[in-house]
């Protein structure tokens, strides 16, 4: 009987050492910061009745298809209509024609998620088309297949001094039913933000600009990769011709709700400007 306590007390020796070196008390976990639920603002909306009052021209709109964009034809469909309502057509830069030669017939360019990098060459020729009154858009989204397409796409954009971050926007106080669709309504007075009070992204990036921004999201919204609140851009305007938008969902439907239906009008007046068409074609 003396040799099983005995046992039995070496037994519990052991293991209360193991337990007292390995496990020195018991954990306790740090309080949490909880968001306080009334402070959460959820509001969704649906599209509505939209009237596009708009002018005419002529020309042609070039989308580039040549860079493994990630995008489908029919995710332009609102703004190929109202690019075509306004008198120009829309060509897609396919076939054994050369970048320059596209360029020369066309009034603006639109470039959508390159997954493959611009040359040199091309940088220079889009360059010259945006010196000689073209008008240039550039969008990118965090959606899109290719993670990488905003190295790819910061091939071109540099050069007008913009830069697309590997990030996603989002705010958890205030947004459209997911904290990655975030509101906008600080906005700079030009032709890209007119009669405009709100509008919604849906996992948009954000843009540096050697120029100011001018559509910003609010102080609650945080950067995926620098976790801090601040006034981000996710549209910049450089010298009224190169258009950089940080989201590619907004222009289809049913995404096209509050004033989204608005900038997507205001966009399709900036690459069917007149005197733009005019400079280039002529």
């Amino acid at each position: 009987m003396r040799k099983i306590l005995f046992m039995v007390l070496i037994v519990c020796i052991v293991i209360g050492a193991q337990t007292l070196f390995f496990y020195r008390g018991i954990y306790s976990a740090p309080p949490m910061n909880i968001c306080d639920i009334e402070d959460i603002q959820v509001s969704l909306h649906l599209p509505t009745e939209f009237s596009d009052v708009h002018g005419t021209g002529y020309g042609t709109v070039l989308i580039d298809s040549t860079h493994d964009n990630g995008f489908e034809p029919e995710e332009l469909n609102l703004l190929a209509y109202r690019i075509i309502s306004r008198g120009y057509s829309i060509e897609y830069s396919e076939g054994n024609a050369s970048l320059e030669e596209r360029l020369a017939n066309a009034s603006a360019y639109i470039v959508i998620s390159p997954a493959t990098a611009f040359s040199r060459e091309e940088v220079e020729e889009i360059r010259n088309f945006v010196d000689h009154g073209g008008r240039l858009m550039l969008i990118d989204d965090p959606t899109r297949p290719a993670p990488e397409s905003k190295d790819r796409m910061n091939t071109l954009s540099t050069e007008f001094g913009i830069v697309y971050w590997n990030d996603y926007l989002y705010n958890l106080k205030e947004n459209d039913g997911n904290f990655r669709y975030v509101y906008l309504t600080d906005f700079e007075d030009n032709s890209i933000t007119k009669n405009l009070s709100k509008i919604v992204f849906y996992t948009a990036c954000s843009i540096s600009s050697l120029e100011n921004g001018m559509i910003f999201t609010d102080e609650n919204t945080y950067s995926s990769i620098r976790e801090v609140p601040g006034r981000y851009s996710a549209v910049v305007l450089t010298d009224s011709k190169v258009l950089a938008i940080g989201d590619l969902t907004f222009f289809t439907e049913p995404y096209n709700v509050l004033d989204n239906n608005q900038l997507i009008s205001n966009i399709a007046d900036f690459l069917t400007n007149t005197s733009a068409n005019e400079s280039v074609n002529g």
